[in-house]
């Protein structure tokens, strides 16, 4: 089986415990306004334009057969909508500042890469995560994957929206030794409207994982959207109630905003700074925190 991908990343130190190998699935089903990988958002491959590396030479718009590429604001952006996929703008950038986002691979060639650094993930605790996009939008895919894995005695994680069917869940708890999982908004039409997706799936996810799997759950403190006390107050209650124990607040920051430019789209939170730490830090002292709850603030 083949699965859609944008990248893996080997030697990593986040997503899960010790030394780690992160697959990113291509494809999500929600549309977060802050997202930091819009390349992971849409299932087929896409070309991302280094906007810093183009001189504007024009040779991409001169050989490209389809008309995809066009020149706006002084930049040139790719219609991947209009793309064919020949690759002829790349072959003739003398700069090599088009970049093609995403590819195909299947399940065993994926497994291969990860097993190479199994050494090291028993030595550091670490393991392999799966992560996107949203990996559970390729369910069979990601079945695939998670068994190899287990077979092969890796530790497994995935990093997830919640937003799966619940048959979904059922199949791949028993494969994941660990989960991470967004909770975003309490309140399903804000959440719908900041993220392209209601919650409801979200909410009985997050509560089939903690009574399933170990849990950590990651809020994104994000502008306008859920940074009040109110609302991160709501947030913890529920979790608390859900049963949670791990929680970890992830401020907003603004390490993907160039990909928006580089893919020719808009950003829908241009003008606000990233959340310092500090800043973070004084909003949660407003809060009582439920005694049952470690909340942390990830500060990379």
């Amino acid at each position: 089986m083949k699965g859609h991908l944008f990248h893996i990343q080997r030697f990593s130190l986040d997503d899960g415990p010790g030394i780690r190998t992160t697959v990113f699935f291509k494809g999500c089903n929600q549309s977060c306004i802050w997202c930091h990988n819009p390349e992971s958002l849409n299932l087929e491959p896409e070309w991302m334009r280094m906007d810093s590396l183009c001189t504007r030479c024009g040779r991409c718009m001169e050989v490209c057969p389809k008309g995809a590429v066009r020149f706006v604001d002084g930049s040139y952006y790719t219609d991947n909508q209009k793309c064919i996929g020949c690759g002829k703008c790349r072959e003739q950038c003398p700069q090599s500042a088009l970049r093609r986002e995403g590819y195909q691979m299947e399940a065993r060639e994926v497994f291969r890469i990860l097993e190479k650094d199994k050494a090291y993930y028993e030595k550091s605790g670490g393991g392999v995560t799966f992560s996107g996009g949203e990996p559970t939008l390729q369910g069979d895919f990601l079945m695939e994957l998670l068994g190899l894995c287990k077979s092969g005695g890796i530790y497994t994680a995935i990093e997830t929206n919640g937003n799966t069917p619940p048959e979904l869940l059922e199949r791949i708890s028993p494969l994941l030794d660990e989960v991470l999982v967004d909770l975003k908004h309490l309140d399903k039409e804000k959440h719908k409207r900041f993220t392209g997706a209601d919650n409801r799936r979200t909410l009985e996810a997050i509560k089939y994982y903690i009574k399933h799997n170990r849990t950590e759950i990651r809020i994104p403190v994000i502008p306008t959207f859920n940074n009040t006390m109110r609302e991160l107050q709501s947030m913890l209650d529920f979790l608390e109630e859900a049963g949670a124990y791990d929680v970890t607040l992830l401020p907003y920051h603004t390490f993907g905003v160039s990909k928006y430019k580089n893919l020719g789209r808009s950003y829908r939170l241009e003008g606000h700074d990233k959340m310092e730490t500090g800043e973070l830090e004084e909003l949660l002292g407003t809060i009582k925190l439920p005694s049952g709850l470690q909340v942390k603030i990830h500060t990379k």
